[in-house]
Parts: C-alpha cells; structure tokens; sequence
C-alpha cells in the first residue's frame, strides 16, 4: 500500500510554495490596467485606502507593544480596532464609489443624477468598510493568537514571541501567512520567521488594497449603471480582463461575456460572480453599456 508522506513535509512543500509566491510577487509589477480613466482612479483611491490599511497596522502594532502579553487576546480591544478601521475606511471607499460613477457618465455619454448617486455611493461605503473591517480585524486577531500559540509550542521565550510577532509582522498576517512564517523556523530560525513574516505582510498588504479598489471602482461603475436601468434603459455588462500572461484560468473564461446588468457573470468552473473582482488580486474591468432592446436576446 502507498504511504502518504508526513504532513509536516507536505506543510514544508507547500509553505515553500508559499513564500516563493510572495517573492515573485513583491519583485514583479504588474501591468498597467486598461482603460487609462480606469488606471488613473485605481492609482489615485488604491493609494488613499493603501494609506488607510498602512495607518491601521500601524496602530494595531502600536497597541501590541504597550500592552502586556495576556492583554493580546482581550476582545474588547480588537472590537475597538476594527470599529476604527471601519471609520476611516468609509469616507475614502464613498470617494472612490462617487469618483466612479461620475467617470462611467462621462465615459458613456449619459447623465446620472449626481446628488443620489453621492448618497447611494456613502450608504454602500458605510456597510463596505464595515464587512472589511471585520473580515480583517477577524482574522487578523485569530491569526495573532494561532501564531503566538505555535510559537510559543516551539519553545521560544516570551521575548522571542514578541519579537517574531511586533517585528516579524505576525501581528497582522492572515491565518495561512502567519502559519507560513511561523513553520520557517525549523527551518531558519527566528530572524527567518522575521524576514518572511514581513515579505508575507507586504503581500497582504497589497492583496487587501488591490481588492478593495478594484471592488469600490467597479462599484461606482454599476452604481451609474443603475440610474440608466432605472430610466426603463437596457444595459448590459461586460467581463474584461487584462488580456495578458497574469489572468487566471477563472477570469480569462468570463473575458468579453456580456450580461443583462442583474444577472451574474458564470466561469468555467460554474461559479457565479456579479462583478469583479472574483478572487484576492483580480485586476479585471468591469464594462456597462446601454444596448438597443432588439440585442436583449443575445445577452439575456
């Protein structure tokens, strides 16, 4: 009978893969998405929200330092974190949603009503930043105690655990990258569990902005969208890719495929998805247009 090999080594292997992944990654610039307009609002609200998710880690590691080692897993205060990135995060989401929408007018040559589209975009932006806030500060806070649990199972100090968690970056890893890290000290010990915990981190980093703009963008996109339906127009969305060597299997099946603006876009492998992004780093574009009703057979 085959054995199965040890799942320490296929935990190895697969961590290996891991922290190649987050070298290519941090060494390779991606390319410049189109259209420009598109580009140009990526740039200029990935750099708010980058700044926003900068200044949370920040403060996240700043609390940790002051704080006695017990007081890490008091939920109260990572209530209160989450509460303060949900509150910065809100006015820079309802900024990149209404700068957008009004884009997508211009684009398209059709008018939305301005003042609404501003008080739908800060509604959507509120109930945003709060889903992320949580989906963050959560796993955030389970990854923290996981890591320090590991580490100390491991047999280092107390001040090697916080020494790997303030300055390794572990403090703000999600639950697979902090694991990653934290397995490299087998292997390299505790400045190996420091240097990739801090490449790791810069990846989420990137991975948290990068969805979070793409999302807000192609939000304000449908938002505009919205207004032209609502007028008993017919409007139509479209799946675009990046159309380089970088698009996924799942996107690059959805490339070019136009839907009535409710309906949901299908990839290849059956799953359903209402606009990009599909998954952590999709660079995909969502495109609207308003059709004549004699194409509604052909999208429908």
């Amino acid at each position: 009978m085959k054995r199965d090999r040890p799942r320490s080594e296929l935990l190895v292997k697969r961590d290996g893969r891991l922290l190649e992944d987050a070298r290519e990654f941090l060494s390779k610039q991606a390319g410049r998405p189109s259209p420009e307009w598109y580009a140009k609002l990526l740039d200029e609200h990935g750099e708010e929200i980058a700044a926003v998710i900068a200044w949370w880690l920040s403060q996240v590691q700043a609390q940790l330092a002051v704080l006695e080692w017990w007081q890490w897993t008091d939920p109260l205060l990572w209530m209160e974190l989450e509460a303060s990135l949900a509150r910065r995060l809100a006015p820079v989401l309802r900024r990149a949603v209404q700068a957008a929408a009004r884009r997508q007018a211009v684009e398209q040559d059709e008018p939305i009503p301005v003042r609404l589209a501003d008080a739908e975009a800060a509604l959507w932006a509120e109930q945003e930043a709060q889903r992320q806030a949580a989906l963050i500060a959560r796993e955030t806070h389970v990854a923290l105690l996981e890591a320090a649990e590991a580490l100390e199972l491991l047999g280092l100090s107390e001040e090697e655990r916080r020494r790997a968690i303030l300055e390794g970056g572990l403090f703000a890893l999600n639950r697979r990258f902090a694991g990653a890290a934290v397995r490299s000290y087998e292997r390299e010990g505790l400045a190996g569990v420091i240097e990739h915990g801090q490449r790791l981190l810069a990846v989420r980093q990137e991975l948290i902005v990068t969805q979070t703009a793409v999302s807000s963008v192609a939000e304000g996109i449908i938002l505009a969208a919205l207004f032209w339906q609502r007028e008993g127009r017919l409007v139509t969305k479209m799946w675009r890719t990046q159309e380089d060597e970088k698009v996924c299997p799942i996107c690059g099946s959805m490339n070019v495929q136009e839907v009535p603006l409710r309906s949901f876009f299908v990839a290849s492998d059956g799953s359903y998805h209402e606009r990009p992004p599909a998954h952590p780093n999709c660079r995909c574009f969502v495109q609207v247009f308003v059709r004549s009703g004699d194409v509604f057979d052909f999208v429908a």
